[in-house]
């Protein structure tokens, strides 16, 4: 991972933090700096815990919208000196999905770990449907993960973090996190290798 990838990580994460500190004064800018700041990490987080679909896209907006007013709301009581913001701020996240995906009955398999911005639009219709059929392959695969290896995975590969902030997030070592990440992908692998063989399309 570059060098200049895991210092710009460090600096948004001690950016939230000292914004965390002055919003909870009552600080009316620092309060709207930081829910500018904390918006696209937390939904990134939102959108890679809820399976795509229609109206997905609408939930994890709403979903992180949520939580950034709950995160406002508890900021006054946040122990500062206990850990990263955004770590608070992600938990307050699992905790509105978990509740949403009881209240829904959606099994857990559905929480997946990468949800696309955007199709890509220039592919022939079976390109689109072999494209689709790989995402749903991959989203329950990732389902069958234990939760903490879904959240190495998201805060290493898709947050871009390194071993060090991962660990702080999740209060962890960064040597448990690299372990983590190694089984979480050995796991994928081994999953990958137990599917059947795809069935080949006989000629017309």
């Amino acid at each position: 991972m570059p060098s200049t990838t895991r210092t710009s990580a460090a600096d948004d994460l001690a950016r939230i933090d000292r914004l965390g500190r002055a919003a909870a004064t009552g600080n009316r800018i620092a309060c709207e700096e930081l829910m500018a700041a904390l918006h696209p990490p937390v939904l990134r987080y939102c959108r890679s815990r809820l399976a795509t679909g229609a109206g997905d896209a609408t939930s994890a907006e709403d979903m992180a919208q949520d939580t950034l007013i709950a995160l406002l709301r508890a900021l006054p009581r946040f122990d500062h000196d206990g850990g990263p913001l955004l770590a608070f701020a992600f938990t307050i996240a699992r905790n509105k999905i978990i509740d949403t995906v009881r209240r829904s009955r959606i099994s857990r398999i559905d929480l997946t770990d990468s949800v696309p911005d955007r199709v890509h639009t220039g592919d022939a219709p079976d390109e689109l449907t072999v494209r689709a059929e790989q995402a749903a392959m991959v989203q329950r695969l990732l389902g069958r993960l234990p939760e903490r290896h879904r959240d190495v995975l998201r805060l290493r590969l898709i947050e871009g973090l390194s071993a060090s902030e991962t660990a702080a997030l999740l209060g962890s070592t960064p040597g448990s996190v690299r372990v983590t990440q190694h089984r979480a992908l050995t796991t994928l692998r081994r999953y990958l290798a137990e599917r059947p063989a795809p069935r080949m399309a006989m000629a017309g």
